[in-house]
């Protein structure tokens, strides 16, 4: 069968949410799927959302209309996509990793020829619209939201298994990281399936230096503590959508990347001046557990911890 040509359901993000009852939250909508998701977490931070994974259950679903958004990652492989409901049939050749997204309040019924391996991004209209409002600089009841079947894009596939990684490890997921990833990714979703447009450069990236100073100074008086963006930009009195971006541009790396770059400085220097166990090193700088810090600690220094200290 070959693929039919995509239409797209353009929704008002502002009024995505339908007002009647028979809208389901997502939690109740996955009990209906036949089996526990694999990845179940909810996000909090910056972007809060929910993260469900699942694989193997039956090819056919009924997607009632649901009280959130939802973006779809078709993982597993190569597979066809058979979409009905809100008035057309749609069958699409989806690729590896490609994204489906499904605005509030649409209602379908799928069906999968290939792999059942997928994953959903549930968010609440109101964050969709709160980042609009704080990202785009645009009233939330003049963007459009447009659904999409089987679309392939590298970076939301990239970012998508970023999370996957994250949330899957045995270390606990660090906030700050979530809050990069899902701001980057909900972002660059509503550059390619919406009408808001990008803000201005000038407006975009300025992030005047004192908070700057405030910013560098929070992250280095709580490295060891479990903080994230939104805290961050808390402390310098800027919303974390913007912040996120800003801080980039005014320091060459995202926030993430920079919380741990210094808490591999200061781990460098515990493991340099004191004979404190590694585990009470790695929970002394701020990770989640030794595996993490280990990976943490070679990925910026190129050793271990415990090659660093031998070579002391």
């Amino acid at each position: 069968m070959s693929a039919m040509p995509q239409q797209s359901l353009v929704a008002s993000v502002a009024h995505a949410s339908p007002a009647s009852d028979r809208a389901l939250t997502p939690a109740l909508w996955g009990d209906t799927l036949g089996g526990k998701p694999s990845l179940d977490c909810a996000i909090g931070g910056a972007v809060p959302a929910l993260v469900r994974r699942w694989t193997g259950v039956s090819p056919d679903i009924d997607q009632k209309a649901l009280d959130h958004h939802y973006l779809s990652i078709h993982l597993g492989g190569a597979k066809r996509l058979h979409r009905t409901g809100e008035g057309r049939r749609l069958v699409h050749e989806s690729k590896p990793n490609a994204h489906s997204l499904v605005p509030s309040g649409a209602a379908y019924r799928w069906h999968t020829d290939g792999p059942i391996d997928f994953m959903h991004i549930y968010l609440a209209p109101s964050t969709i619209d709160r980042f609009i409002g704080t990202a785009f600089d645009r009233d939330p009841r003049t963007v459009e939201l447009q659904d999409c079947l089987g679309d392939s894009d590298p970076l939301i596939a990239s970012l998508a298994n970023l999370l996957i990684d994250e949330l899957g490890g045995d270390d606990g997921a660090q906030q700050a990281y979530l809050d990069d990833v899902m701001h980057l990714l909900l972002f660059h979703v509503l550059r390619r399936h919406s009408n808001a447009p990008s803000v201005g450069a000038r407006s975009l990236y300025a992030l005047p230096p004192y908070k700057l100073r405030r910013a560098l100074d929070f992250i280095e008086n709580h490295l060891g503590q479990a903080i994230g963006v939104t805290d961050i930009a808390a402390a310098c009195g800027t919303s974390a959508f913007h912040f996120s971006r800003a801080f980039h541009h005014a320091m060459g790396v995202p926030p993430y990347a920079y919380l741990i770059k210094r808490r591999v400085a200061k781990a460098r220097d515990l493991l340099a001046t004191s004979a404190l166990p590694l585990t009470q090193v790695a929970a002394d700088c701020g990770f989640g557990g030794l595996s993490q810090f280990s990976r943490m600690f070679r990925q910026v220094t190129g050793m271990t911890p415990s090659g660093f200290r031998n070579r002391i």
